[in-house]
């Protein structure tokens, strides 16, 4: 009986540059520095479970972004585990180009770059063969798996692929390798580890062996929930029969949350802000407000006489949490009914924006005539639109 152990993990990103929390709060080089501690604990993971591998899955660091002393960092951590092989494939964000430290740098003699001219390594003391697909550039369109073939059939055989598997492939403006699972699962692998998404999925295709870790920290508002890696481990009998026994690690240091929060009723920004209080205390995802990222979106019918005051609002949780943005998308609380029967322009300008809501069904259509109404009202009334 053949066994292999291995930790699976992508998309790093060592020293990306968070642009969205901006350049003077420090907290975009916080966040690169969380980067670094996380990847250190992976290390540390795989040093405890005593894993025979680590595949990492392409962008492990950001090419235009990284430097030496960062590579100098993944090369100390990897040789803090020389008894375990690491694999890694060169990602979109970080490409096999002429430049790349992948090429010009001294790696711990316990790493394998699967690219180019080494696209396979055979570990016959593991009875195990490892395959990768690795960029040659920032935007790869075309995977080649067709040049991947079985040199050990009777070994575990895994691959590692960076791309995009089973999208709709004739809209291609963001697929990078593009494949279907079924055509992966042709291959005869078994285990294909995933990188590219950074959600995690499991089974992707259903086929029991290609799997996405996603990002092990996340590093967007659009990457809420949990984050981290795979371990897991495959034997193989003499008659070939596999079996896979997968686990899922958090990893994830920080987290990141999309909250709309409804002020109607508020009427100081007192009680707006114990709203935001409130909703931030219900998504903690596990985790210490102090290590969450809010993106705020304030919704509602603002009282007569409130004025909103994102900044000051903001400023009101920078000791709560790790970075907050407030947008305010609420309208004035009015009575339409009244305006409505105002026998002036304001009155007039309601009645027929009303006229044309009753006349359509679409749903976003009246929102729209519902928002200019709003921007009308308060145009007619202040002789100015404030618009965010």
């Amino acid at each position: 009986m053949k066994r292999v152990k291995f930790l699976h993990c992508a998309d790093m990103h060592l020293d990306s540059p968070f642009t969205s929390l901006g350049a003077d709060t420090g907290k975009a080089s916080e966040r690169r520095r969380d980067l670094r501690q996380t990847f250190g604990k992976i290390m540390d993971i795989a040093k405890t479970e005593k894993v025979d591998l680590v595949l990492i899955s392409g962008d492990l660091y950001e090419h235009n972004y990284t430097g030496k002393s960062t590579i100098a960092y993944i090369n100390d951590k990897f040789r803090e585990i020389l008894h375990t092989h690491i694999f890694i494939i060169p990602g979109n964000h970080d490409p096999y180009v002429a430049n790349s430290f992948y090429r010009n740098y001294a790696w711990s003699s316990n790493v394998h770059i699967l690219c180019g001219d080494n696209p396979e390594v055979v570990l016959h003391d593991l009875k195990t063969c490892v395959y990768g697909i690795g960029f040659k550039d920032f935007r790869q369109e075309a995977a080649q798996i067709r040049d991947i073939k079985l040199s050990q059939k009777d070994y575990i055989n895994i691959l590692l692929l960076h791309g995009t598997v089973d999208m709709d492939f004739r809209q291609d403006n963001h697929l990078y390798n593009p494949v279907g699972s079924s055509e992966l699962a042709g291959l005869g692998m078994d285990y294909i580890a995933l990188g590219h998404f950074h959600g995690r999925s499991d089974d992707i295709g259903g086929h029991g062996l290609i799997y996405n870790p996603g990002s092990p920290e996340p590093l967007g508002f659009d990457e809420a929930g949990e984050h981290g890696v795979y371990i897991g481990s495959i034997s193989k009998d003499g008659d070939g029969h596999r079996c896979l026994d997968m686990s899922f690690r958090c990893t994830g240091k920080r987290y990141y949350a999309n909250m709309d929060v409804n002020i109607s009723g508020c009427d100081t920004e007192e009680k707006v802000e114990d709203r935001i209080r409130a909703a931030v205390e219900g998504n903690r995802c596990g985790h210490g407000e102090k290590d969450g990222l809010f993106h705020v979106t304030l919704k509602g019918y603002a009282k007569p006489g409130l004025k909103i005051d994102t900044r000051q609002l903001t400023s009101c949780f920078k000791d709560r949490v790790f970075f907050m943005k407030i947008k305010d998308n609420t309208a004035p609380d009015l009575d339409f009914d009244a305006i409505k029967r105002e026998p002036g322009l304001r009155g007039l300008f309601a009645r027929k924006i009303f006229q044309r809501m009753e006349k359509t069904e679409d749903q976003h259509q009246r929102e729209l005539l519902l928002k200019s109404l709003y921007y009308g009202i308060e145009a007619l009334d202040s002789g100015k639109v404030e618009i965010e």
